[in-house]
């Protein structure tokens, strides 16, 4: 069902994810990254659906659920293919070999056709119910709406929490914002804001989050936060770089993040 793509997005595939007509336009498109997820993406596919079917917001909403499988060693594209008929409007796309999560959200938020649309992880660690206070955030006239944690809190280890604090400190400097977390996984766009910031994106690992809100904020795009304080640590975690390969990373993305701003890379010149 999914579209094979090449190893990056080429400007022309952006351009054509971008122009992919839809029958109908859903309320929301709901977009999962899930490489190397066969531990649990089953599970929250099946707790996906539950959701959508009973909850009294959603259950007259139009939902569009997208899953974006980069090539996996595991069992992953069997497990989706499997739970694919849970879900009126579903959307399996495998985008071709592992390049970082930043490419396979790109991909999955370019290919969907919501008036809104939402980025998750696999594991769920925000709660299904935050979807609502999103929506009706957007609702309200924000453009992008994210997710925030306490970094030091929902660390399980210490070094780690203070790394990402750093982190995060380097990136509100090189996005030009200051933004208590930019790294959880759970962000909502409006239409517009979708496609323009996903369609500048160049970043396309772990850093990928500060520089959509980078790009948010350089085209004057409404930014609002919430605090994810019942966000949950979860088991299998697919994260397996090193403290001292992110922080390489970090340096590499802050300085191309950096360059970006000053060169007006991601002002949108285009009117519309």
């Amino acid at each position: 069902m999914g579209t094979e793509s090449t190893y990056v997005l080429t400007n022309d595939e952006v351009m054509t994810l971008l122009n992919t007509p839809a029958q109908k336009q859903p309320d929301l498109s709901i977009v999962i990254p899930a490489f190397h997820e066969e531990k649990r993406i089953g599970q929250t596919l099946e707790e996906l659906e539950v959701f959508l079917d009973h909850d009294e917001f959603f259950m007259v909403k139009d939902v569009e659920v997208v899953v974006v499988v980069a090539d996996s060693p595991d069992k992953t594209n069997e497990i989706v293919t499997a739970k694919q008929g849970l879900f009126q409007h579903f959307v399996f796309l495998k985008p071709g070999p592992e390049v970082g999560k930043g490419r396979d959200v790109q991909y999955g938020m370019l290919r969907a056709s919501g008036k809104l649309a939402v980025f998750m992880d696999a594991d769920l660690a925000t709660p299904l119910h935050h979807v609502q206070q999103f929506y009706e955030a957007c609702a309200e006239g924000n453009d992008v709406v994210i997710g925030t944690r306490n970094l030091l809190t929902y660390r399980s280890n210490v070094f780690r929490g203070l790394f990402a604090s750093f982190g995060n400190l380097l990136y509100r400097i090189a996005g030009g914002m200051w933004i208590e977390d930019t790294q959880c996984g759970f962000k909502m766009f409006t239409e517009r804001a979708r496609k323009l910031c996903f369609s500048k994106l160049t970043i396309l690992g772990w850093g990928f989050d500060i520089e959509l809100l980078a790009i948010a904020q350089a085209n004057g795009l409404k930014i609002k936060t919430f605090r994810i304080d019942d966000y949950k640590n979860m088991p299998f975690s697919t994260h397996t770089e090193g403290v001292l390969t992110i922080a390489v990373r970090t340096v590499r993305d802050f300085g191309q993040i950096t360059l970006n701003r000053l060169r007006g890379a991601y002002v949108n010149n285009r009117q519309g």
